[in-house]
């Protein structure tokens, strides 16, 4: 893994603590996160597809709020957005974890 992957990889979790603690926006988060993700270029496979599943988690629950109309995200969808944080974070700290 080059340095500059693991730079992004430290920013993606910057961004995930950002989030959850109430300084970014959601909105804000899914592009931030889809553009590291897509500049990291990593070829774990595996890898790759869990922050894709996790992510696209993070973004249904945006597209479903607006196309309700809602200024907030449900209950549901609150807990969908919690889990895929969690599971991005963990994915995260553990490739960085395997340099």
């Amino acid at each position: 893994m080059t340095d500059d992957q693991k730079t992004k990889l430290k920013l993606m979790l910057s961004q995930l603590a950002a989030f959850e603690n109430g300084a970014m926006a959601l909105d804000t988060l899914i592009p931030e996160l889809e553009g590291l993700f897509s500049a990291t270029a990593l070829a774990d496979a595996d890898w790759r597809e869990g922050f894709r599943d996790s992510w696209g988690d993070l973004e249904i629950s945006y597209a479903f709020a607006l196309d309700m109309g809602w200024k907030s995200l449900d209950e549901e969808s609150e807990k969908l957005v919690s889990d895929a944080v969690a599971k991005l974070k963990t994915l995260v700290v553990e490739k960085l974890q395997k340099v």
